[in-house]
């Protein structure tokens, strides 16, 4: 309703001064007026092509027209008359291309701009930072904070936005920064619900803060569950760490018993490891068992809350599900010493466990030895499998080296789409994870402990490069081998 009586105030605008400019040009040539009239007819071309940029030649050519034959019948075919008003025609006419082909354009870049604001999978708003007032919001964002847009477009922030020292912060970053990144901020929902969003905007020149906003409540959730009972957890250790050292200090009289100590010690981490092996295999067990019970449960309900509800419950057991199998993978970090591989065995290794579906490998890295942990064999796989998965049409992977002026670097490059800018950094956290668990956050860890960095500086579209940088005395390389050319 509102685009439609929109449309009839802007027909409104162009018949009414199509209506002037042919009047004005009528009057002014009957009462000897020949300088003015012309420049009357600007006004609706540009009005007509900035609404109807497909049919704004036409409207040009047949506006002028008109304004060509007034002339030609008022002025009786004065030739001085003729000839401006010949020139104004082509004038009118260059002016309804150029502004329509400018119009078409600008029309182009408002459908795109709103489809992606409109079909976005975050919540994104719009608002005045001068008077907080909301623009506009998209319908994801709408929806996650169940109201309506129509109902929040208008209104003023703080009644979706809770008054926090945190959204003070936000507001005054962007004021300062012009942008902000990540940001956890408190919003209410129409049902009285508080949802805590990662919220990231940017100042645009006219004031106006676009704002992308991502629910991460039920994720928060998780953590905190997660987190005390890696807490609890870390209590009770500390509590049997302190009571193992006091007895350590009670055995330190006599030798024997030192070694008898000792001895009880080794097999009560063998037993610790054991009894965690066993706990984890029987939490793993309970977990599959909800998850079936809750896919029973589903085909039973059909009450839309429940099945919601039950969906959630579902995601959170299969988030306590990954966080339990990375403990497996962890525990094994640093359990056993650090040893020199050859690295072109440990890549062949390691391809070997991969389905590479065609995708070819090459390495240059023979008579190249490393010193690190014995799960070495992992880093390479996880390198390889990442790319499989993610590179989207990924056919080669390549590993070569060279040596630098602090040590050596490892490269592990592809041609597939590679990484986003913006996730270079995160993808070796263990909050970021996409399909792979925690596989580089894994690699990372296990490179650590010989003092090996790793870091990703593909460009994106054009394949990812993650650079492995292993220090001096961390690297050897076998007789036969060649040293490499030194690369700053």
């Amino acid at each position: 309703m509102e685009l439609s009586r929109h449309q009839v105030y802007w027909g409104f605008a162009i018949i009414a001064t199509v209506a002037v400019a042919i009047i004005s040009t009528i009057f002014s040539l009957t009462h000897g007026i020949y300088d003015v009239f012309p420049f009357l007819y600007f006004l609706p071309i540009i009005i007509f092509v900035y609404f109807y940029p497909k049919q704004g030649v036409i409207f040009s050519v047949c506006l002028s027209t008109v304004y060509l034959l007034l002339v030609y019948y008022f002025s009786s075919f004065n030739p001085t008359l003729v000839a401006v008003s010949t020139a104004w025609f082509v004038i009118f006419i260059t002016i309804g291309v150029v502004t329509s082909s400018f119009a078409g354009g600008l029309r182009d870049e408002e459908r795109k701009y709103r489809g992606i604001f409109e079909n976005s999978q975050a919540g994104i708003l719009t608002f005045d930072l001068s008077t907080l007032r909301i623009s506009d919001i998209n319908l994801k964002c709408a929806r996650m904070l169940k109201y309506t847009r129509e109902s929040l477009i208008g209104r003023d922030l703080s009644q979706i936005l809770l008054d926090t020292p945190d959204r003070d912060q936000f507001l005054r970053r962007v004021r300062e920064l012009r942008q902000t990144g990540d940001t956890d901020l408190l919003f209410h929902t129409q049902d009285g619900l508080v949802r805590q969003f990662l919220v990231s905007a940017s100042l645009t020149p006219n004031n106006m803060v676009i704002t992308s906003a991502i629910d991460i409540t039920e994720r928060k959730m998780a953590e905190r569950v997660i987190q005390k009972a890696r807490d609890d957890l870390e209590v009770r250790v500390r509590e049997r760490t302190d009571e193992l050292m006091k007895a350590n200090d009670e055995l330190k009289a006599e030798i024997q018993e030192r070694k008898r100590f000792e001895n009880a010690i080794q097999l009560a981490n063998r037993k610790l490891n054991t009894l965690s092996s066993i706990t984890r295999h029987d939490i793993l067990n309970q977990i599959t068992a909800i998850v079936m019970y809750l896919s029973l449960t589903l085909e039973t309900v059909s009450d839309p809350v429940v099945i919601e509800n039950l969906h959630k419950i579902e995601k959170i057991a299969e988030l306590i599900q990954r966080q339990i199998q990375f403990t497996r993978d962890y525990q094994d970090i640093g359990a056993g010493a650090p040893q020199w591989q050859d690295i072109s065995r440990v890549i062949a290794e390691a391809v070997a466990d991969v389905d590479l579906g065609g995708v070819r490998i090459e390495t240059h890295v023979d008579g190249l030895g490393v010193y690190a942990d014995f799960l070495l064999g992992k880093v390479f796989y996880n390198l390889v499998e990442n790319s499989i998965r993610h590179g989207g049409h990924t056919t080669v992977i390549r590993f070569s080296y060279h040596e630098t002026g602090s040590g050596i670097t490892i490269v592990c490059e592809d041609d597939g789409v590679g990484v986003p800018e913006i996730a270079k950094d995160r993808i070796f956290k263990r909050e970021y994870y996409r399909n792979t668990g925690y596989g580089l956050f894994l690699a990372e860890e296990i490179l650590s402990i010989t003092g090996i960095t790793i870091r990703e500086s593909g460009e994106e579209g054009k394949g990812a490069r993650f650079e492995i940088l292993v220090p001096r005395g961390a690297f050897q390389f076998s007789e036969k081998s060649e040293t490499p050319e030194v690369k700053s």
